[in-house]
């Protein structure tokens, strides 16, 4: 075939006469689109015969657009889509065509807020691959939290009897298939399981015990090796609100500095970059194309950053800067400007987002709540600028958001917070100059809205252009139970309230922010409470804030996509986007609602190349099955 340069016009006018032929003017338009190179080679890939769900349409409401029979695939790229017969014309000698048989296909999913960083060490089936006993002392408990329990001292012994001196041990305590255990496991930490314990059984080895979702106790050996490794700038760290204190080392309880110990300090860099380079791929068994994330450590940065130029990341991961040991980096500006500039460098794999440049919000709220007790246990507001804590984070948020960042992948929880931090965002954007668009093109954002949005400040926050992010997986939990107790019925209107968002055009994206990897939920779990609103215990919880499933799945993948910058490129299935899709085993659109948990992923592509694939539909398409789901023994091995 000629290349670029020789390829005579009369030739590519004469092939795109033929393509009209077979497709029709609107088809040929869209491949003369994706540029003429295209237009000389045929497909690398054809699926077809599915029903394609190209959520094209670009509206904030459920319209998922055109509904396609086939797609065509070359260099990564989306080239066709259409009818079977047109899209099959296209077909070279080199195409490898698979049947769908009227399989659903959708956009990659596209998660906003998680934490792959932090789950990816608790999945068993990752972990038991990568570590052996010669380099650190994994155990893992999976048992009813009683019979974990009684089990603790002598798994402990077992360690300390078989590690090396010096060699680390960590004893990572699950929640069970069903992710129900959290709230008895993780009361043992600091408690029945404590730092006096470990010290005694562990004299010689640094142990960590990390529950099976934050939560983390350490002896004094781990702590005084997290010391050494950060040296003097151990003594500089926050000492409110830094993950690592001096505080947790007088108790070695922590909620979330399992990420400084592991990441940092246990993992040699060798060894975290292959947990998370099976990771991701695992990821990708869920039907997702793209979770983002903070990047809470330098170990972590590091190992993405190898994979990302290794060309070894099987889906995509936008990323926010987060340093919260040291908020007074922000003050300086050459630092600010950095930061700000960096965002969307990087690749189509692994790019800066945004940044949280000081803080992410609390549990503070307006409403008065049933009890002294419940106002008491919510904690100090973090962008109180009346507080001396609040003060600094004012201050840095202000200077970031004056300088040009986008504020992205913060917590929020309270509805007092976001008065505060949408007071920070419009003072700071009106010093700057900034005109309303020049606000609306940073597209801040904030995740979870446990408590918040209030009615009254959604005007606000559609003015100023931000997209949300949404923390279903607490409807699932339970949360909304347990605000009704402390708050009352005004609380429910209040939790991740999507239909009022919806109705007033703000794009929503979804976020899983849990481990998945060792639990029987998936990503389908997620979208299900999102559309239903049922917790775990089927309690339905404010039903007027149910949104459709179409809604839903454009919330996650179109919106998600937007949410990370990338909807030109990402979050349908248009010619010219990057050739990011997932095969379902059942139709989504027509199921029984209820029946959505029960979804499977059954492929996954991600920049045309297929990073998952269960072994029945391997067989199907004559090919061999791939993905960490399927090659560590998951669940999904046995599809």
């Amino acid at each position: 075939m000629p290349s670029r340069k020789t390829f005579s016009i009369e030739s590519e006018v004469n092939m795109l006469r033929r393509w009209r032929k077979a497709l029709g003017s609107i088809a040929v338009l869209a491949i003369i689109g994706a540029g003429s190179l295209v237009a000389q080679q045929p497909p690398d890939t054809i699926l077809y015969n599915g029903k394609i769900i190209t959520v094209d349409d670009p509206g904030v409401n459920g319209n998922l657009g055109t509904t396609a029979q086939a797609i065509a695939v070359r260099e990564g790229k989306i080239v066709a889509v259409g009818a079977n017969t047109a899209v099959r014309q296209l077909a070279g000698n080199s195409t490898k065509s698979y049947d769908l048989k009227g399989r659903t296909v959708i956009p990659a999913l596209a998660a906003t807020h998680d934490h792959p960083t932090d789950w990816d060490p608790l999945n068993p089936y990752i972990v038991k691959k990568v570590v052996s006993d010669d380099l650190i002392i994994e155990r893992f408990l999976e048992d009813p939290p009683d019979q974990q329990l009684q089990k603790f001292p002598r798994v402990l012994d077992e360690a300390v009897q078989k590690a090396k001196p010096g060699q680390w041990i960590r004893i990572s305590m699950l929640f069970g298939r069903g992710y129900r255990w959290g709230d008895e496991i993780s009361g043992f930490l600091g408690r029945q399981i404590n730092k006096q314990m470990l010290d005694m059984a562990a004299p010689n080895n640094p142990v960590i015990v990390r529950a099976g979702f934050v939560g983390m106790l350490a002896n004094q050996k781990a702590m005084d090796a997290v010391k050494k490794f950060y040296g003097g700038e151990f003594e500089k760290f926050e000492q409110i609100d830094s993950p690592v204190t001096k505080q947790m080392e007088q108790r070695g309880y922590c909620a979330v500095c399992y990420r400084e110990f592991e990441q940092d300090v246990m993992y040699p860099a060798a060894t975290l970059r292959e947990i998370y380079r099976l990771g991701l791929s695992w990821w990708a068994g869920y039907g997702l194309g793209m979770n983002g994330s903070n990047m809470y450590t330098a170990g972590a940065m590091t190992a993405y950053d190898s994979l990302d130029r290794k060309g070894e990341m099987a889906i995509r991961l936008p990323w926010t800067y987060f340093w919260p040991e040291r908020k007074d980096f922000g003050l300086d500006p050459y630092f600010r400007a950095f930061v700000v500039s960096m965002k969307d460098r990087g690749s189509d794999y692994f790019w800066l987002n945004g940044a949280i440049p000081s803080d992410y919000g609390r549990n503070c709220t307006t409403l008065p709540g049933t009890s002294p007790e419940v106002k008491q246990s919510e904690g100090a507001c973090r962008f109180d600028p009346d507080s001396p804590v609040g003060k600094l984070n004012t201050q840095v948020m202000y200077e970031f958001i004056k300088s040009g960042g986008r504020y992205a992948g913060a917590h929020m929880v309270g509805d007092k917070e976001i008065d505060y931090v949408l007071d920070i965002i419009e003072r700071a954007s009106k010093d700057a100059g900034m005109t309303p668009d020049q606000v609306r093109d940073k597209r801040h954002t904030w995740d979870h809205l446990g408590l918040n949005p209030r009615p009254d400040q959604i005007p606000r926050i559609k003015n100023l252009g931000m997209v949300m992010g949404g923390w279903d997986i607490s409807i699932w939990e339970g949360d909304g139970q347990q605000f009704l107790k402390d708050y009352g019925e005004q609380a429910l209107q209040w939790m991740i309230p999507r239909k009022s968002l919806l109705e007033a055009g703000i794009r929503q994206s979804i976020e899983i922010d849990r481990p998945l990897g060792y639990t029987d939920l998936t990503f389908f779990t997620v979208l299900h409470t999102a559309i239903t609103r049922k917790d775990k215990d089927g309690v339905v919880i404010t039903p007027t804030q149910s949104v459709s499933r179409e809604v839903i799945l454009k919330s996650a993948t179109l919106s998600g996509a937007y949410y990370a910058e990338k909807e030109k490129i990402l979050g349908s299935l248009e010619t010219g986007k990057l050739a990011d899709l997932t095969v379902l085993d059942r139709d989504y659109l027509t199921i029984p609602v209820d029946d959505i948990p029960n979804i499977r992923t059954i492929m996954t592509m991600v920049g045309g190349k297929i990073v998952h694939l269960v072994p029945s539909l391997a067989r199907e398409f004559g090919i061999q099955p791939v993905g960490a789901q399927v090659e560590l023994g998951g669940p999904a091995s046995k599809w």
